[in-house]
Parts: structure tokens; C-alpha cells; sequence
């Protein structure tokens, strides 16, 4: 839902973008696709805001907040002719994305599910563990316990991964360990798998931002993993 408060168009007062229970589906949402081509004056608004408490991804509940003031927005158009609105410019703002460690595992599990049942394997279990390595980067310890027919097998994937200012998370360093015999087998069905995701990006932020630079980036793990930033001209 979009509330407009309108002023002296095309100067608003605020908008404020609505998102809460949005359902992704069983899919995370795509990387925003960029404006191509020249991008035209658009709107001018006070207050701007993005809320999305939760937006569920996969049943999981993803938190996504943004709020910006004196915000100019441009308007392009993405390689299919959609109309796209850019965050061209603000004097200040910042944006915060957070998921519970209990509502990673259950994406991860999803996804780890979908991609074993193409090899008639049933993954029964994954537990995440998240250490900080740094201000923007984490390393990952995944446990995931399998099964095929009667045999049942559990290995453990170890990677890092890191943030940009763009919010981009990308995946690095993605090794698979089996436990027994039945593990190491089962690791060397997962390692191409791995191979396609390590150093791969995936957007954390559903607003092209355009000209806009972040900074002070953060990702944090505990009892949740956050990602938080801030934007605009003032320092």
C-alpha cells in the first residue's frame, strides 16, 4: 500500500510505502533491476519510508525498514519498459534489514530442500551458526543432516559472506566437510552445488538507490542477523 500526502506536485509531503505481510512467495525477492537509459526528474518529497514488518520470504519473516527526508526521486525505465523510481538524492537516511536466526534456518532449509529433492535426497534438519569476522562480514557455519532411502548423513558447510555499500551480500570460501563415509559421499553431490553460489551476489534492498551512496554499513549476527546502513549528505 502507498500513502500520498500531497504539497505542490510534483513536491510532496511525504510517502510512505507499505510492505508489512507482504508474501515473497517461495522465492527471495529478485535483485531490483537498474533504470537503463537516462533517468528524468521525478518527485521531491520530505518524508520518505519503506516498512515492511515483516515481509515473508519463503514463510520466514524478514524485517525491512527505510526512512529518508528531503528524498529526490527519479523516474526511468528498466529493459522491459517498467517505470522505475530511483533514490536520486536525500539529506539523510537509513535502512535496516533483520531476520530472527530461526527464520534463516527455515529459508535455508527451503531452499536446501528444493534443490536435494532434485537428487532424491531428503534434507531432514540445518542449524546456521554466525561468528562477525567484521564490521561487514560474517563467517557461516551450516550444519545439515540428510537423508536417501535409509541412510541418513550430516555435513557441514563453511563460507563467509560480506556486504557492500550497495547492500549486496556475496558469498565467498563455500566448502563442504561430510562426517563418515556416508558425509564425504554425500559432499560430493553438494560441492558443484556450492560452486554455483560462491561468489555470487544477492540484494538485500528492494529500492534501486541510483546516485545514492551508503555508508556506516553494518552487519551484525546474535539471536538475529541485522544489516544496517545510512545515506545522504549529511555527515
Amino acid at each position: 500500500m502507498v500513502t500520498v500526502e500531497e504539497k505542490n506536485y510534483p513536491d510532496l509531503a511525504s510517502i510512505q510505502i507499505s510492505l508489512d505481510n507482504a508474501n515473497a512467495g517461495e522465492r527471495p525477492p529478485p535483485r531490483p533491476s537498474p533504470p537503463v537509459g537516462a533517468v528524468e526528474p521525478g518527485l521531491q518529497v520530505e518524508n520518505f519510508s519503506i516498512s515492511g514488518q515483516p515481509i515473508l520470504v519463503q514463510r520466514a519473516k524478514v524485517n525491512l525498514s527505510c526512512t529518508a527526508r528531503d528524498v529526490r526521486l527519479g523516474q526511468g525505465r528498466d529493459k522491459e519498459g517498467n517505470v522505475l523510481l530511483v533514490l536520486q538524492d536525500a539529506a539523510e537516511g537509513n535502512v535496516e534489514v533483520d531476520v530472527a536466526l530461526g527464520d534463516l534456518e527455515a529459508i535455508v532449509l527451503a531452499g536446501a530442500k528444493a534443490e536435494a529433492a532434485k537428487q532424491s535426497v531428503t534434507v531432514e534438519n540445518v542449524r546456521i551458526e554466525l561468528r562477525s569476522r567484521s564490521e561487514r562480514a560474517l563467517d557461516v557455519v551450516l550444519h545439515v543432516r540428510a537423508k536417501k532411502l535409509f541412510l541418513t548423513a550430516a555435513v557441514r558447510i563453511n563460507g563467509s559472506v560480506a556486504i557492500d555499500e550497495q547492500l549486496n551480500a556475496r558469498f565467498s570460501g563455500l566448502e563442504c566437510e561430510g562426517e563418515g563415509t556416508l558425509g564425504t559421499l554425500a559432499c560430493g553431490f553438494i560441492a558443484p552445488q556450492l560452486e554455483r553460489f560462491d561468489g555470487r551476489e544477492f540484494s538485500l534492498l528492494a529500492l534501486p538507490l541510483g546516485e545514492v551512496k551508503l555508508r556506516e554499513v553494518r552487519i551484525a549476527a546474535g539471536r538475529e542477523l541485522r544489516v544496517t546502513a545510512q545515506f545522504g549528505r549529511a555527515a
